[in-house]
């Protein structure tokens, strides 16, 4: 029996006993009793399934832009127009 059992099963005992009203001679039907209780709750983890954690992948970041995504709605999509101009940004004039 590992010490981390026996020191549970210890503590239950005496959980029992100091419950009951602190009888005399009574030790073993304590032990006993916190014995079992300790073995059925141990029982009953094992019977249970696992947790799996789920761990997501981490996101990649970069500075590109996503491209433009072409949506083709029907036949009519499969023409392609030329892009738009942009406009050329304006700079803001130099603070003196």
């Amino acid at each position: 029996m590992s010490v981390d059992l026996e020191q549970r099963i210890r503590d239950r005992a005496y959980a029992i006993w100091l419950a009951e009203g602190c009888p005399h001679g009574r030790d073993a039907d304590h032990w006993l009793q916190a014995e079992r209780a300790i073995l059925a709750e141990a029982a009953a983890v094992v019977d249970v399934a696992p947790v799996v954690a789920v761990v997501k992948a981490p996101r990649k970041t970069t500075n590109a832009k996503p491209r433009a995504v072409v949506k083709s709605i029907g036949p009519e999509a499969t023409t392609s127009e030329p892009p738009k101009a942009r406009k050329p940004r304006s700079r803001k004039p130099a603070s003196v």
